[in-house]
């Protein structure tokens, strides 16, 4: 199973060593989604990542994705869906069982979570959801450490951490990210015992 991180939706000091950090210690892929995903601010991280680590990283701005070499373009909930001539993957996100097959005669990855439950809560994954996800269906959405083995059953290809990962991190206050970095080392751990 993959394991990857979506960023915190603001811009904050020490993001790009904490993101180098974690594909040092093992992150398969990076979700680079910012609210106010202005260029200049997204070059900005870029350039400071390290570069052997962009073909790693997915964002929703297509031109950035061409010039930095990324792993493919981000289509969030309620985009415009590609128009066909994107370079590397095209990821879309899906929140019901409807969706998730339209979007998979289209997107490479599709991003399913059950908005505003947890996997747990969720009556999309049933026998029917089940034959619908396959490797490149990634979780997202409310994931904690003790339903990543379910989600491995259910045959999601990858999860998507945020909450997980972040909820401790005060960034507006604090430089010290170690107790974020063991958080990440323990569950990558556990990701791949499964």
């Amino acid at each position: 199973m993959k394991l990857a991180i979506a960023t915190k939706p603001t811009f904050f000091i020490e993001e790009d060593k904490i993101i180098t950090r974690l594909f040092d210690e093992g992150l398969d892929y990076l979700f680079l989604y910012k609210e106010y995903p202005h260029p200049q601010f997204i070059e900005r991280l870029l350039n400071l990542i390290p570069k052997k680590y962009h073909k790693r990283i997915y964002s929703c701005n297509s031109r950035l994705m061409r010039e930095y070499k990324l792993a493919g373009t981000l289509f969030p909930l309620g985009s415009n869906p590609p128009m066909g001539n994107e370079k590397g993957k095209v990821v879309g996100y899906a929140s019901n069982l409807t969706h998730l097959k339209e979007l998979r005669k289209t997107y490479d990855i599709v991003c399913f979570g059950p908005l505003g439950r947890t996997f747990h809560q969720s009556a999309e994954l049933n026998e029917i959801g089940k034959k619908m996800i396959n490797r490149n269906t990634w979780a997202f959405g409310n994931i904690d450490e003790a339903n990543l083995k379910r989600l491995t059953n259910y045959g999601f290809g990858g999860v998507i951490l945020e909450e997980l990962i972040w909820e401790n991190f005060d960034s507006c206050r604090s430089t010290d990210y170690t107790e974020l970095i063991n958080r990440f080392k323990r569950i990558k751990r556990s990701v791949d015992k499964l």
